[in-house]
């Protein structure tokens, strides 16, 4: 398939030419050619037009679409339907707007093309804070920190840590890819800047408890920490846990919900399956489209 994205905004310009350059990008990957120019050509299969205000007169054979926006007035409005009347196809930003032009014209010549966002899919990240120094008694369970953290993917964590003692366990992790900021000495700068940058404050020591977990609720970030001492008095969200597995349920959970966050945000600016979306329904129109050709010369085609 040959295709021909007809953008009627210059390049450079605003919203149309990154979307008309976004879908071309990801087209590629099915149609055989794909090009964005200003004009409509001759050789091309399917000429989509970006948007439908600049589509007046078909002048070459092949599918025409258009992407439909802002119907809003009689004379847009017009506009589309003499373009459906004419064979041209609407793709539309929502199901309902294509099923009102469906509707309203008496012809189904309107398709549901949402767009994805046009920035890039950022991946969420969570940031978890440790903050006490180790002991050789092993009062702080350090052991079960860094099996919470294992339990979450290196794509999905920042370790901040703050205490003596961290540096070789930090470093194993480290090297399976975890992101890991780690200073030694406590800094109060320093401490107030990983607590404003954390979403979870995690202790897992059963020494009565940790003073910095009112510190992390006045900042916002929520402490996971044992369930004794002064953290059972804590006002504020806390999350607790009396044994290791109870721990690793809490990480489990994490993961999870930076997993759903991250396919959403991937399926929000999924460009590859809104181009193949295109692709395959262009694919079939084009087949029928020869399959029940016309006589009529393109020139004589003439969208009012």
């Amino acid at each position: 398939m040959r295709v021909n994205i007809l953008c009627y905004e210059p390049a450079g310009g605003w919203i149309l030419y990154d979307y008309a350059e976004k879908l071309a990008a990801s087209l590629r990957t099915y149609a055989k050619t794909v090009s964005i120019s200003a004009a409509q050509a001759h050789g091309f299969d399917v000429t989509f037009h970006v948007n439908y205000w600049g589509l007046r007169q078909i002048q070459v054979a092949g599918l025409h679409s258009t992407m439909v926006t802002h119907i809003d007035t009689a004379e847009k409005f017009g506009l589309v339907r003499s373009q459906a009347e004419a064979g041209v196809w609407g793709f539309c930003m929502s199901e309902e707007t294509s099923r009102r032009l469906n509707t309203l014209i008496g012809i189904e010549r309107f398709a549901s093309f949402a767009p994805p966002a046009m920035i890039a899919a950022e991946r969420k990240k969570i940031n978890v804070m440790i903050a006490s120094r180790l002991y050789e008694d092993g009062r702080k369970n350090e052991s079960w920190a860094i099996d919470f953290f294992r339990k979450m993917t290196p794509d999905s964590l920042t370790i901040r840590a703050m205490g003596f003692g961290w540096g070789s366990k930090l470093a194993e992790l480290q090297g399976l890819g975890y992101e890991v900021d780690y200073i030694e000495q406590f800094e109060r700068t320093s401490y107030f800047e990983m607590l404003r940058h954390s979403n979870y404050l995690l202790v897992t020591g059963n020494d009565e408890g940790a003073l910095s977990t009112l510190d992390a609720i006045l900042f916002g970030v929520i402490p996971i920490v044992t369930a004794q001492g002064y953290h059972l008095e804590q006002a504020g969200e806390v999350m607790l846990f009396s044994n290791h597995a109870q721990l690793m349920a809490i990480a489990i959970k994490i993961q999870e919900a930076v997993d759903r966050t991250n396919r959403l945000r991937d399926s929000m600016t999924n460009w590859d399956g809104f181009a193949r979306k295109h692709y395959e329904l262009w694919q079939n129109l084009v087949v029928s489209t020869s399959t029940a050709e016309t006589a009529q010369h393109p020139s004589e085609s003439v969208v009012q």
